[in-house]
Parts: C-alpha cells; sequence; structure tokens
C-alpha cells in the first residue's frame, strides 16, 4: 500500500497533469457566460451601439461588432435582453409604485403613505418618489402657495423628510420632495425656505390678525404656524411688521445746499453734546422752519456721525495703539491727547470705512449662478466669489461637510454678514428652480424644430429668441434624436474633435466646477455617454477591467510594446500606466488558487483511486 506522503503527491500530479484540460474546459465555460464578467460600463457601451442600430432600423452588422468589442454575437444577445428585462423590470416598478402609492393616497393629509409603498417595494424611498409617474396617477398635487395654506403636519413632515434625506436639496431634489409631500415643488421651495428663514408676511400677517381677533392664544398660534423657533420670535415679528401702503405720502427728498449744510455744521459745533440731539433740533427748526423735522434730524445724524479733523496720522496712530492695548479707550484718548470716546469713534468711524460693500456686482452674480447651477458648495462658492476690494482674494478652507456651512465664517472672509451668501444663495435659487423647467421645455421644442427642418442646431439663434445665453440653452436643452456616436478607435481618431471638446470644457467649467456633460454633448452634438467617455480617456483615466487585461496580454503576447499597447486603449493613456496594469494583473495570476472546477476535478480523480488510499491518514494531513 502507498504511504499517505505519495498518495497526496500522486494526487497533485494527476491534478497538474489535467490542468490544461481543466483550462480549456474553464476558458469554454467563461466564454459562454462572458457577459457576466463584463464590466457594466462595457455592457452599456455594447447596448448603446446596439440600440443605434435598432433605432436607426438597420441589421446589426454582428461580425464588425464582433471584432470592435471582442465579444461573441451570443454575449452581446445577451446583454441586449438583459438591458431589455432591466427597462421592462423599471417599467412594471414605475407602474406598480404609482398604484401602490394611488392605493396609500390619505385624503385628511393629503399625500400618499410612502412608508407602506417602501415596505411592499422593499427598495429605498427616494428610488420609490424617482418611478412614480404622475402621468399614470389619479391623484392631483396639491397647491399651496402660501405658509397659511400649510398644515403644521405638512411642515414638520416636509422639514424631517428634506433633513433626512437630502441635507442641502438641490433643484433636482425638490422634484421629489414635490412628490413626497403630493404639493408642486415651488411651494415646497417656499415653505421650506420660510422654515428655515423666518419672516413675516402680509398674508401671515393677516391671518394672524384674524385669529387674535377671534381670541385665539399665541401658544395655539404658533403651533398652527411653527415657521419660528419660539413663540417670543412669531409675536415680536407680527408686531414689528409694517406692510408698504401705497397711499400713505412718501417722505420729500431734501436737496441741502452747501450753505444750509454749513449752518446746520454751526448748529452741531454749538449745541451738541455728546449722545444729546435734542437743543440741535430746536436750534435746526428755528433756522428751518419749511423742513420737516424728520429730514433736519436725518442731517444732524449724518453731521454727529462723523468725526471732523480726522487725517491719515491719526488713523495710524490709533491703529498702533489699538494693537498695542486692545480697545482701552481712556488710555488711548491720553496718548492721542483726546477723549476716550472721540478715539473710539475714530476706530469705528475707520472699521465701517474698510469694510466690503454689501451690493453685489453682476460678475458675482453670475458666478453665484453657475455654482449654484452646478452644485457647487457654499464654502467654495464663496471662496470663487471672495471680495472685489480687497487686494488678494481671500481662500476659504473648504472643508465643510454639505449641510454644515460655517456661515459665519464665511462672512468675515469675504466682507459681508454671515446670512449675506446663504440668503442670496437661496433667492438665486428658488429663481432658478421656477426658471429650469420653462427653459428645458423652451430650448427643447426649438432644438427639435430647427434639427427637423435643417438637421442642424444654430445655437445662437435659438438664444437670441428665447432671450437666454448660448451657455443656458446648451444645458437646457433635452433633445438627442440623431446625435452621432464616438466610440475610441485608434484608426479613425480625431485630435480636432478631442480638442473642441477640451476647449469647450476648459473655458465654460475651470475647475472645481463638475462638468456639465450635456452642454457638451449638445455643443459636440455627440451622446452624452460618448462625450463623458471620451473626456475619461483624454484625461489619461482608464477603467481596468478584466476584459481591457485580456486585450493587454494578448497584445504584449503578440510583442506589441507598451506605449502602442496604450495607443490602442486610449488617445491619452502613458505607457507606464500600461505596463504597471500589464505587471500586477500578471503577479495575480501566478498566485491564483486552485478554481472551483479544477478542485471538484481534484476530488474525481482521488475517488477514482479511492481503494489504494488511506482516509484515515489524510484527513490527519
Amino acid at each position: 500500500m502507498l504511504s499517505c506522503f505519495k498518495l497526496k503527491n500522486a494526487a497533485v500530479r494527476l491534478v497538474q497533469s489535467t490542468r490544461p484540460a481543466l483550462l480549456s474546459f474553464i476558458t469554454q465555460r467563461h466564454y459562454a457566460s462572458a457577459i457576466d464578467s463584463i464590466a457594466p460600463e462595457r455592457q452599456q457601451e455594447v447596448v448603446s451601439a446596439l440600440r443605434m442600430y435598432q433605432k436607426d432600423n438597420i441589421p446589426v452588422p454582428w461580425i464588425d461588432m464582433t471584432k470592435r468589442f471582442e465579444i461573441s454575437q451570443e454575449s452581446m444577445e445577451q446583454a441586449l435582453a438583459a438591458d431589455d428585462a432591466r427597462l421592462q423590470k423599471k417599467i412594471e416598478q414605475s407602474i406598480r409604485v404609482t398604484q401602490l402609492a394611488d392605493q396609500s393616497y390619505n385624503e385628511e393629509h393629503g399625500r400618499c403613505d410612502w412608508d407602506s409603498v417602501v415596505r411592499d417595494m422593499d427598495i429605498p424611498l427616494v428610488e420609490c418618489l424617482q418611478l412614480f409617474d404622475a402621468s399614470l396617477s389619479t391623484v392631483s398635487a396639491r397647491s399651496l402657495p402660501n405658509v397659511t395654506n400649510w398644515a403644521a403636519d405638512d411642515l414638520s413632515t416636509l422639514k424631517s423628510f428634506v433633513t433626512e434625506q437630502f441635507g442641502a436639496v438641490t433643484a433636482d431634489d425638490w422634484l421629489l420632495v414635490g412628490v413626497y409631500m403630493n404639493v408642486e415643488q415651488k411651494d415646497c421651495f417656499m415653505a421650506h425656505s420660510m422654515c428655515s428663514f423666518p419672516q413675516m408676511s402680509a398674508v401671515l400677517h393677516e391671518a394672524i390678525t384674524q385669529h387674535r381677533n377671534a381670541n385665539m392664544e399665541w401658544k395655539d398660534i404658533f403651533e398652527k404656524y411653527p415657521i419660528f423657533s419660539r413663540i417670543g420670535g412669531l409675536r415680536n415679528a407680527y408686531y414689528q411688521f409694517k406692510e408698504f401702503d401705497d397711499s400713505k405720502p412718501k417722505a420729500i427728498h431734501i436737496e441741502w445746499t452747501d450753505a444750509d449744510t454749513c449752518r446746520i455744521q454751526e448748529l452741531v459745533q454749538t449745541y451738541y453734546k455728546p449722545g444729546n440731539k435734542r437743543e440741535v433740533l430746536i436750534q435746526a427748526q428755528k433756522a428751518f422752519p419749511d423742513i420737516s423735522q424728520e429730514s433736519i434730524l436725518g442731517k444732524i445724524k449724518q453731521i454727529t456721525s462723523k468725526v471732523p479733523g480726522i487725517t491719515s496720522d491719526d488713523i495710524d496712530r490709533v491703529k498702533k495703539l489699538v494693537y498695542a492695548y486692545g480697545k482701552d479707550w481712556a488710555r488711548i484718548g491720553q496718548e492721542i491727547n483726546d477723549t476716550p470716546r472721540r478715539a473710539e469713534r475714530i476706530w469705528t468711524q475707520h472699521r465701517e470705512q474698510q469694510k466690503a460693500p454689501q451690493t453685489w456686482s453682476e460678475d458675482e452674480l453670475n458666478t453665484l449662478r453657475r455654482c449654484i447651477h452646478d452644485g457647487v458648495e457654499m464654502a467654495e462658492a464663496s471662496r470663487l466669489i471672495g471680495t472685489k476690494t480687497r487686494d488678494a482674494l481671500v481662500l476659504l478652507v473648504s472643508t465643510y461637510k454639505r449641510g454644515e456651512i460655517d456661515w459665519e465664517a464665511i462672512g468675515k472672509d469675504i466682507g459681508r454678514s454671515a446670512d449675506s451668501c446663504h440668503i442670496m444663495h437661496t433667492k438665486l435659487q428658488q429663481k432658478h428652480l421656477n426658471l429650469k423647467i420653462d427653459h428645458t421645455q423652451a430650448v427643447s421644442g426649438e432644438v427639435q424644430k430647427q434639427y427637423e427642418q435643417h438637421h442642424s442646431v444654430d445655437w445662437a439663434e435659438i438664444a437670441q429668441q428665447l432671450g437666454l445665453t448660448e451657455h443656458e440653452c446648451l444645458e437646457a436643452n433635452q433633445f438627442n434624436d440623431g446625435k452621432a456616436r464616438w466610440i475610441y478607435s485608434p484608426d479613425e481618431f480625431s485630435w480636432n474633435m478631442a480638442d473642441r471638446m477640451t476647449s469647450f470644457i476648459k473655458d465654460n467649467y475651470p475647475k472645481p466646477l463638475p462638468v456639465n456633460y450635456t452642454a457638451v454633448s449638445n455643443y459636440m452634438w455627440i451622446d452624452m455617454g460618448d462625450c463623458a467617455q471620451m473626456a475619461s480617456l483624454l484625461r489619461g483615466e482608464m477603467s481596468w477591467t478584466a476584459e481591457t487585461l485580456a486585450r493587454v496580454e494578448k497584445l504584449r503576447a503578440q510583442g506589441m510594446k507598451f506605449v502602442d499597447i496604450g495607443k490602442q486603449l486610449s488617445p491619452a493613456l502613458s505607457a507606464q500606466k500600461v505596463s504597471n496594469a500589464y505587471h500586477n494583473n500578471m503577479q495575480s495570476k501566478a498566485h491564483t488558487s486552485l478554481s472551483d472546477d479544477e478542485k471538484q476535478q481534484a476530488k474525481d480523480i482521488m475517488n477514482m483511486h479511492a481503494e489504494q488510499m488511506p482516509f484515515t491518514e489524510l484527513r490527519k494531513l
């Protein structure tokens, strides 16, 4: 009887002797199910190419397709069938989600029970909302244009849903918010903005007035309109609210002459005491009996707010003393031989002069609009906008997490209040949200007309007709019929097209702005997926899938250099990257363990010699 050691070695030799046959068997199995091992991106590329032939009702050139993708016809047909099944499943899911949403509609709350829909479908909530088809639904979205139209429960649900699902909401996310709340998306945006930045409106003031006349307590009013953080805030905003009334006479603007200004200045020097303008006002009213008290008081405040006789030397002295002693105005006043109050006012006036203006230039607004449209975080947007009054652009620390922006820090760095950028962002975002749908429909319609008439698109003409910029039209258009494909081939690749696309991206989407490939696709009139893929290749990026590595290995076995292999895969792929991928793949293969089929073959060989093998001793090994 053979020893255990000899039997073990015999089994290993049998496995090694049958390895070529096993590898051949495994290769055949792998080829038969090749579509399972192809990367999803590659599968989508194959499906897109096949869809193009289907769309134009042209027979598929399977031989050319097989050479192009190095995939068998059967595998490509499997990929197409799988994509058909995916689309059909999505349609069925959309119908099912819409039916479940309609069935769960609660008339009392005015919205669907999406929790039950999620349980029945067993998919995430956001995915359910994306699948919902309003055109198939029997439920109509509610119109709640004023915050008074919203129930307290709706406001609470809106705030919690936005916080839990999105944090910082983009324009597209408001579509899903509208579906969840069963309210028009612009009304959802308005209500959420009101909750984020509470303010008293004329409609809300009138509603509260009616409740107060009906003897409703402030506690009950607060529960009915919970947009303010506390009852006191709601009550103060109500009492401080003043609605503009055109029927009231407007204050007459007074043009003060130089002589009148000098007369007021003389009165200020004679009668003014710090903190007391009463005597000056009395004397000024006697001197100017035809001018209202408000206008005179405004002029007195204007004059007394300025410290006369401030020179650059005074400012420098006060600045140095503040840096040395802090805001010790008594000591600083002694140093400059003046009163502490005047020293403080010199410093205050100097600081006011150094503040950046609160008005926004058109360039700043355009930059902010672009940041909003492209989803740039507000920290980075503030860094891009900066301030036009400083010598150098202030760089902000762009480490804020989504929804956790430090507005105080941003406000200090760019010379504006903490709420200035945030409020301006909110207003522009609302305007962008309202215009986005209209722009998309209008632009897409004009593009379709032009293309159907001339088989080309004149973006300048469309922009002029709609009163938009060419860039806005390029980003808004959703009509894609007739767009060409752009699949990389070393023999057909054109650097002219590549340079044209690269220049467009560089001019319109400088870093760190994300590239809008909808605009790129419309500009090039090429499939959007192909534009994005080609841009990735032009950056020297490559997805090293099993299929790509196999192709590299095959070309290398034919004696091709790495630099030439790179050109076969991409226009900008370096030889070093190809070499690294090749050697890493070969090293990984060298340490590959036996597959399940090889293990099964070893078991079969051992079973064939079961009578000669001492299994008791083998189990101990």
